[in-house]
């Protein structure tokens, strides 16, 4: 009985092992997008300071940002990038749209592990806006324990569906430039069911099947928010969420990713 009773103690033991050592080769990673509409919410208030620890409280990984402010008067002048990193103790990284309001109007990242090579990328606008004739996605490698993978955030057009399937094409050949396993956020202006998610998504895989909406934020009818992956790279998706928090006119997506 004393031989059974150790056997089995044995054969739980190498179970745990396996087990610790099958997790220890995945690597899970807690991923956010958010539009934070300029620091503030629907009404204009500024809500910077209470995105910061929001952000900081759900502990990411990494987070993909759209609508950031640098040093814009609309802002008081705040380097919005440097405020929220400070906050959640995360490294930065942004790069501008255009000159806005004595500053600049852009995206950014933060990201807890080591921000390496940024590069902005252009996405040209088919119509020519107040501001010019593009935007800017931001390209960056990130080091996580010893491995690289290439990073990008964007924000597509809001009014013109020919510049967003543009704007996929450029964002698909820029990805293809490269050999590394990518994460893709934005604030991509385009449900699921559309033509240019849809191309998207022959080449990237979403981290959500449900379509969880992100806005508007105070009754949000529709996704236009995305997380998306390298399909090679993906294990499952542990879990996905959009927390109700109205610091802007978007909710936050989130991701939490196991990767091979």
């Amino acid at each position: 009985m004393k031989k059974v009773i150790k056997k089995r103690k044995l054969g739980f033991c190498a179970l745990i092992f396996i087990l610790s050592f099958l997790n220890a080769q995945s690597q899970t990673l807690r991923i956010m997008s958010y539009n934070i509409h300029h620091g503030a919410d629907k009404n204009e208030k500024n809500t910077l300071d209470e995105m910061g620890h929001f952000i900081r409280q759900q502990r990411p990984d990494i987070v993909g940002l759209q609508e950031v402010d640098s040093v814009c008067t609309r802002s008081g002048k705040v380097d919005q990038m440097k405020r929220l990193a400070e906050i959640t103790g995360m490294h930065y990284a942004f790069v501008r749209h255009f000159a806005y309001q004595g500053g600049a109007y852009g995206v950014g990242i933060l990201s807890k592990y080591p921000i390496k090579n940024v590069e902005p990328k252009i996405l040209k606008l088919l119509k020519k806006g107040p501001n010019g004739e593009s935007v800017s996605m931001l390209f960056a490698v990130i080091q996580i324990k010893k491995k690289d993978i290439l990073f990008a955030t964007a924000h597509f057009s809001a009014f013109d569906k020919a510049t967003r399937a543009s704007q996929v094409n450029e964002t698909l050949h820029y990805l293809s430039e490269n050999n590394l396993p990518v994460i893709f956020t934005g604030d991509l202006n385009a449900t699921p069911d559309t033509e240019e998610i849809q191309l998207l998504q022959q080449h990237l895989q979403t981290t959500d099947t449900a379509g969880v909406h992100t806005f508007p934020d105070d009754v949000p009818v529709k996704k236009i928010d995305y997380i998306l992956v390298s399909p090679g790279i993906l294990k499952r998706v542990k879990k996905v969420s959009a927390p109700l928090v109205h610091y802007s006119d978007h909710l936050p997506f989130c991701a939490q990713i196991i990767l091979k």
